[in-house]
């Protein structure tokens, strides 16, 4: 009797005792299930996570924030009494210090953006009406880094930045309540800040307001009063402030746009030597510290990898007590089929071959098991994960639209389980089957 005249006695053993087998296959089934399950979620949950980050800003953008040294504290008292060193005049950083790193960096880095807010929030009155804005100055690349859209016009350049150009980009939402939807490009606009004073810009620039990329998720004010940015050349704000007594010590923070094909992480690490070497190594009171979204998107990575693997276990142990299962309906049925037994054996069965019938019903019982508790597993991370995009979505819909959601069974995690549905059934089909091939077939013959 060769294998495949053991798989289908087996079927056919199965089909005769349908509820008895599916019984049995039901530890396999939710062992398997839910080790599937977890898995499709922890799997789906990082190529969310992985693709969200990439459609927000890119793996490829880097965080850098100039940091006080902190020395080692040998007692409380110490750090109490520790006062953050004041920044001297060489050591601050500036936009000319930022534009010569662009230039020696520029086959691995695309864009250098910086920011700084003018004054606080304000007004501007237009043809039509008013609306809340917030000035904020820029370099060119931040729209890029925000994944925002131009719609028309230009974007703030390297030219403003360098005469310090009164010149502005404005938001599509801007031009819907202050000019009426009507073209601002090439018009001035005064923007009038809380404390009475007034800027006046000419518009060279609109962009597609998004809240969820320009920081306002999550905002229930009225569309009308929503506070959007006005860009301005970053060399303008910075001037401005200075002459209203408001001066931040040079740039503390900034973000750097990696080429596609630079690792990040690298580029932070010559990007904080380079700094370092050229600004705080006299004094040795401040260091540049760079953080990169790639390192961070590893690290959830691994989290959630340790995660998924604990919780799938702590599920895997009830494909133990499944196993268990199949080997008790196995002795139960060795037992049932005693007479089959003999009846084999005094026909010239050898013990090889009871051995393989019995043994190759364990193991189909386990594999059918496993892949129905596949099926469900599959279904279930399915199911749950349209369930929670759907929740978010109803609950915060801005975070909703933000998220791309990606439902992906793990391919690893399904062979692993074909493969461990079909050693349980090896493992805990063997001494039944063994014990069946070592029966007399005397004693057989004669059991009633």
């Amino acid at each position: 009797m060769n294998l495949t005249e053991s798989i289908r006695l087996a079927f056919e053993n199965l089909k005769s005792n349908r509820l008895r087998s599916f019984l049995t296959m039901l530890g396999i089934i939710i062992g398997i299930s839910a080790v599937i399950t977890i898995t499709t979620i922890g799997n789906s949950l990082q190529k969310t996570i992985a693709a969200t980050m990439r459609d927000l800003g890119g793996t490829n953008l880097i965080y850098a924030y100039v940091d006080a040294i902190m020395p080692e504290f040998e007692t409380d008292a110490e750090w109490e009494n520790w006062e953050y060193p004041e920044m001297t005049d060489e050591e601050e950083l500036t936009y000319e210090v930022l534009s010569d790193y662009q230039k020696e960096f520029s086959d691995r880095v695309a864009q250098v953006v910086v920011t700084q807010d003018l004054g606080a929030s304000g007004s501007c009155t237009g043809d039509e009406g008013t609306t809340n804005v917030r000035v904020t100055g820029v370099t060119p690349g931040y729209l890029d880094s925000m994944k925002v859209t131009m719609l028309s016009g230009r974007d703030i350049s390297d030219e403003d930045n360098r005469q310090c150009k009164a010149t502005a980009v404005v938001s599509d939402l801007f031009v819907k309540y202050a000019w009426g939807g009507q073209n601002p490009i090439g018009k001035q606009i005064a923007i009038q800040a809380d404390d009475g004073t007034v800027q006046k810009f000419y518009v060279v620039g609109v962009y597609h307001y998004d809240a969820v990329r320009m920081g306002s998720m999550g905002d229930t004010t009225q569309e009308r009063n929503i506070v959007t940015q006005v860009l301005v050349p970053y060399t303008y704000a910075e001037q401005t402030n200075k002459a209203n007594g408001i001066d931040y010590g040079g740039i503390q923070y900034f973000q750097i746009m990696a080429k596609d094909g630079v690792d990040p992480t690298l580029l932070g690490m010559e990007t904080s030597a380079y700094f370092d070497e050229k600004l705080y190594s006299a004094n040795g009171n401040f260091e540049m510290t760079c953080m990169d979204m790639a390192s961070e998107l590893s690290t959830i990575d691994q989290v959630l990898n340790v995660l998924t693997i604990a919780i799938s276990v702590i599920a895997a142990i009830s494909l133990v007590v499944g196993g268990v299962g199949v080997m008790n309906i196995m002795l139960v049925s060795v037992v049932e089929r005693t007479r089959e037994i003999g009846i084999r054996k005094a026909m010239g069965a050898k013990n090889r071959n009871i051995r393989r019938q019995f043994l190759t019903e364990a193991v189909v019982i386990c594999l059918m098991g496993g892949a129905i508790g596949i099926a469900i597993g599959i279904f279930n991370g399915f199911l749950l994960s349209k369930i929670a995009a759907a929740l978010l979505v109803q609950y915060e819909q801005e975070l909703g639209a933000a998220l791309t959601i990606t439902v992906s069974p793990s391919l690893t995690a399904i062979v692993i389980s074909v493969i461990f549905s079909m050693l349980i059934g090896i493992v805990f089909g063997y001494y039944p089957a063994k014990r069946a091939a070592n029966m007399s077939p005397i004693d057989a013959l004669r059991y009633e």
